[in-house]
């Protein structure tokens, strides 16, 4: 499992690598964080109790979406804009890709970028 997670972080710096905008890049799997990357000058916005529950927000988001994926077609990302920083949740085969950027960044190129990385998360 530490080999996994250590494969896992290296792929999260991969993304964080993109571009300076991005603050924080994490993979959750069956609703828990299982290794992530925070860019070193970046500060948290939020303490960890309540940085653990918006990484739960986000899993708990994504399964409403799932719902909907029969009439609509599969959910291939999703953005909550807030005044200070953008969230940002790729769905993945087997989990999710959380990030947060700067709020003036643009999640268009980002994900762009992200979606040209040749990588299996």
């Amino acid at each position: 499992m530490e080999s996994t997670v250590s494969s896992l972080k290296e792929e999260c710096q991969k993304v964080l690598d993109l571009d300076e905008a991005i603050r924080f890049v994490g993979r959750i799997k069956e609703r828990q964080v299982i290794a992530f990357v925070r860019r070193s000058n970046s500060e948290p916005l939020l303490d960890e109790e309540m940085g653990n529950l918006a990484h739960y927000q986000a899993s708990v988001k994504a399964s409403m979406e799932e719902m909907f994926d029969g009439q609509l077609g599969k959910t291939n990302w999703m953005i909550t804009c807030k005044e200070f920083v953008k969230m940002i949740t790729l769905f993945l085969d087997d989990g999710l890709l959380i990030m947060s950027i700067e709020s003036n960044a643009s999640h268009d190129e980002i994900i762009q970028k992200i979606q040209g990385l040749n990588t299996k998360f």
